[in-house]
């Protein structure tokens, strides 16, 4: 990730291992000596199989776009954007449960380029295109 990414992470409390210049299983370790309760990765592959052994119970390993986490004993999320997840977000928003952190509102004249940032990677956080 960037340096504005690790920042911002940082900044709502999370310790940042970068995977470019650190062991991320030795660092995890020394953070969490004795296992992680759960772990979710959103990467896969190799990424996925140097974090599967840190979790404490492999049934509390998630994958989400990796369907072999079964064969480390964990469980695989598919990614389903439909209604119904939709609305419950929504709800977990309106509620305060969820607090998504908007870095960008683009007006709709920009929002080809707002989406080229997001699907190249360059956007952290939420960026809303404003319609109105």
């Amino acid at each position: 990730g960037s340096t504005a990414k690790r920042e911002h992470a940082e900044g709502i409390g999370v310790r940042f291992i970068d995977y470019t210049a650190e062991d991320v299983a030795a660092a995890a370790r020394e953070l969490v000596p004795g296992g992680f309760d759960g772990i979710v990765d959103l990467v896969g592959g190799t990424s996925l199989r140097t974090v599967a052994p840190l979790a404490r119970a492999p049934r509390n390993v998630i994958a989400v776009g990796d369907a072999s986490v079964p064969d480390l004993g964990g469980r695989f999320v598919e990614r389903r954007i439909d209604r119904e997840n939709l609305e419950r977000s929504a709800r977990l928003a309106l509620d305060g449960v969820l607090a998504p952190v908007i870095t960008a509102v683009h007006p709709l004249s920009d929002a080809p380029a707002a989406l080229a940032a997001v699907e190249n990677g360059h956007a952290s956080g939420k960026v809303v295109i404003k319609v109105a």
